[in-house]
C-alpha cells in the first residue's frame, strides 16, 4: 500500500564486516546477490528462517566520495515514484538519487528537516515482522527535533496521519491511509539523539541483553536507551558508525506492521499490575465518593488529579490526545478550564457557606 514501511537496507563501507557482526548479534542468513557478486556493489540478502528480512550493501562511490558513514535505510512503498519525486520537491524535499533495478524503482529523498528516506516502486513483498519476530524488522521511527518541520510533508506526501501518543508527550504514532498503526515519529533533543534527524530500524532480538552484550564484544556500542509502551529499546552503533536499535522480540505488535492496529500497540505488557493505573483507579473511587456522599468539592480533586499530569506530559485530553507542541493554544485552553473547573468545585462549598 502506497505509504507504508517495506524493506530496510545497510549501506556499509565495510561489507565484510557489516555481514559478521550482524549475522551474529541478528543471527541472520546471509546470501549473497544473484550474480554471486560479495564485493564491492554487491548486495546480500538477509534471512531468518528462510524470510528474507534486510539487505546489506557495499556503499556506492557517490557517497563514499561525501565521506558518510555506514547508514540504516527505511524504504516507503508508493504507486508512482515518479510523482512522489515531483511533489516531495513542491514540498521543500531534497532528491538525492534516482535509479532502477530488476526489483522497481527508487528514488532517495531528504526531508525538509534533513533525514533520509527510500520510496520504493515494485512488486516485493514488506519485509516488516508484525509480532515481533527474533531478527526481524519490526519497525522504522522517524526521531526529529520539531515535528512541525515534517508533520505537512509526510502527511501530504504518504497521506500519513500523526496521531500524539497517550502515554508519550513526544512521540507521534504513523496511521497509513487505512487507519493502521504503522511506525511512530519521536520528537527528541539533540542530546538524545544527536545533531541530526534520521529513520531509525528496529530489529527483535529474542534476548535483548545477551544481543547488547554480543553488540559490545563485536566493537559496537549502546548509545541509549529508552522505554516507552512498545517495550524497552536500546540504541546501538555498529563498529562502521551505523545506527539502529534492537527491542525485546515477541512482546507485542510492532508498530511497524501494516497490520498492526492501535489498539493492539497500546497492550498491556506481560506481569504488568493494574495498580500501574492508580490514577485510573483513584479517578473512578472519586466518582463514586461524590456521587455517594454528594460533596461536589471531590470534582474539584478529581479535576486535579486529572490536570496535573499533564502539565509534566505536555499532552492533555479533551475527546482526544492534545499535544502541547502541536497545538499549544488548544492545550493551554483545556489546561486553563479544567484548572479553573477545578477551583470553582473547591471553593463552591465555602462560597455558598458564606453565602446568608
Amino acid at each position: 500500500m502506497h505509504g507504508d514501511f517495506t524493506w530496510t537496507d545497510l549501506s556499509a563501507l565495510d561489507l565484510e564486516q557489516a555481514t559478521a557482526f550482524y549475522s551474529r548479534v541478528l543471527n541472520w542468513q546471509v546470501i549473497d546477490d544473484a550474480e554471486g557478486n560479495s564485493g564491492d556493489g554487491g548486495y546480500r540478502t538477509c534471512a531468518v528462517g528462510g524470510e528474507a528480512c534486510a539487505g546489506l550493501f557495499s556503499m556506492p562511490a557517490f557517497f563514499r566520495k561525501i565521506k558518510m558513514p555506514s547508514f540504516w535505510m527505511t524504504y516507503i512503498a508508493v504507486d508512482d515514484v515518479d510523482a512522489v519525486v515531483v511533489q516531495a520537491k513542491e514540498l521543500g524535499a531534497k532528491v538525492e538519487l534516482e535509479d532502477s533495478n530488476p526489483l522497481g524503482r527508487i528514488a532517495l529523498i531528504r526531508d525538509p528537516a534533513g533525514a533520509g528516506f527510500t520510496c520504493f516502486q515494485g512488486d516485493a513483498p514488506s519485509a516488516v515482522s508484525p509480532d515481533r519476530q527474533p531478527g526481524r524488522w519490526a519497525w522504522s521511527e522517524l526521531f526529529v527535533s520539531d515535528l512541525a518541520s515534517v508533520q505537512t510533508f509526510y502527511e501530504t506526501l504518504f497521506g500519513w496521519s500523526l496521531r500524539a501518543e497517550q502515554d508519550d508527550a513526544d512521540r507521534y504514532a504513523i496511521h497509513n491511509r487505512a487507519g493502521q498503526r504503522i511506525g511512530a515519529v519521536q520528537v527528541a533533543s539533540n542530546e538524545v539523539k544527536g545533531d541530526k534527524e534520521y529513520w531509525a530500524s528496529f530489529f527483535a532480538v529474542p534476548d535483548l541483553d545477551r544481543a547488547v552484550q554480543q553488540t559490545q564484544s563485536l566493537g559496537g556500542q549502546v548509545l541509549y536507551t529508552h522505554t516507552n509502551h512498545d517495550g524497552t529499546h536500546h540504541l546501538i552503533r555498529d563498529p562502521q558508525g551505523a545506527a539502529c536499535y534492537l527491542t525485546q522480540a515477541g512482546t507485542g505488535t510492532a508498530p511497524g506492521s501494516s497490520g498492526a492496529s492501535s489498539a493492539s500497540a497500546f497492550a498491556p505488557t506481560p506481569g504488568s499490575s493494574v495498580f500501574a493505573k492508580w490514577r485510573t483507579i483513584l479517578g473512578l473511587a472519586l466518582v463514586y465518593l461524590t456521587v455517594l456522599t454528594e460533596t461536589s468539592w471531590v470534582w474539584g480533586v478529581l479535576f486535579l488529579i486529572w490536570v496535573l499530569p499533564d502539565l509534566k506530559t505536555g499532552v492533555t485530553y479533551f475527546i482526544e490526545p492534545i499535544p502541547r507542541r502541536g497545538h499549544p493554544v488548544l492545550y493551554w485552553t483545556i489546561v486553563i478550564t479544567w484548572l479553573l473547573m477545578s477551583g470553582y468545585m473547591l471553593l463552591e462549598p465555602l462560597i455558598g457557606a458564606s453565602s446568608p
